[in-house]
């Protein structure tokens, strides 16, 4: 009895043992350019984030919302929508200058430009949209159409958002997820 606590107790401080022998080599620093591709494309992607937060407010105050405030809701969403199509081109040059110098850079480079091509297309119709709906009066239209069109908005960025996943994976830019803090090396 005595031997197999004995062996049971050593099997769990090797564990630990092993752990602690492991080496953590931190990611390797960005060069310049691949900095600058990654702020410019960070910074697109964060004027989506206001698209997405509009959205989910009109989504949310849809049923108890006055028409009054429905009208808010889509003017804001215009305003979102149009603020992020201003930001496409600056991104897309970012895109166009990235030195994407293999096979498989050059396929997701392609890539994130279509999904910027179309996503601007989606941000304009957006624009157009809700403009037309945060007229005086249309509150009841938000009402019945808002959610639906909102909806396809932010299935448009989540379709952008994946490519540009593959195209920042494949250019070797890690990016931690929104609000992540740094994980310690050791503890």
């Amino acid at each position: 009895m005595s031997r197999l606590f004995l062996l049971l107790l050593m099997v769990f401080w090797s564990h630990d043992l092993v752990a602690q022998g492991t080496v953590v080599v931190p990611e390797p620093a960005l060069d310049a350019d691949r900095a600058t591709l990654r702020d410019e494309l960070l910074r697109f992607r964060d004027t989506l984030s206001t698209i997405d937060a509009a959205a989910a407010r009109l989504q949310r105050d849809n049923r108890s919302a006055s028409p009054e405030a429905l009208v808010s809701r889509a003017r804001v969403m215009s305003d979102a929508c149009a603020r992020s199509a201003r930001n496409v081109p600056p991104a897309r040059r970012s895109v166009l200058a990235a030195d994407a110098n293999n096979k498989a850079r050059v396929q997701r480079q392609g890539e994130l430009l279509k999904a910027m091509d179309q996503l601007r297309g989606v941000l304009t119709k957006c624009e157009t949209e809700f403009q037309g709906f945060s007229r005086p009066g249309q509150g009841e239209t938000v009402r019945g159409y808002g959610n639906d069109r909102a909806g396809r908005v932010q299935a448009a960025i989540r379709d952008y958002e994946t490519v540009l996943a593959r195209f920042f994976n494949a250019m070797g830019i890690k990016v931690s997820p929104r609000g992540a803090k740094a994980t310690p090396v050791s503890s």
